[in-house]
């Protein structure tokens, strides 16, 4: 599964669950709807392309990215 953030555009703020649901019917698992900043995330079968999910209300489509920092007692790099 590739995890996935979709960031909804301001004229369908309002209407955030409509626009998960169309996300949900091209095959992505919707896991949360921050409807404060109009941001879905959720996860999408590897190998299936991004593009899928642009459906009306979406402004971007972006897969999520790890960031790993080392602990706060290691060495400076």
């Amino acid at each position: 599964m590739t995890a996935v953030i979709v960031t909804v555009d301001d004229a369908h703020l309002a209407d955030l669950g409509a626009v998960a649901a169309s996300l949900r019917e091209r095959g992505m698992q919707v896991d949360q709807v921050l409807t404060e900043i109009g941001v879905i995330s959720g996860r999408l079968p590897a190998g299936r392309p991004l593009a899928e999910l642009r459906v009306t209300g979406v402004a971007a489509v972006e897969e999520a990215r790890r960031v790993r920092l080392p602990p706060p007692d290691a060495p400076v790099q």
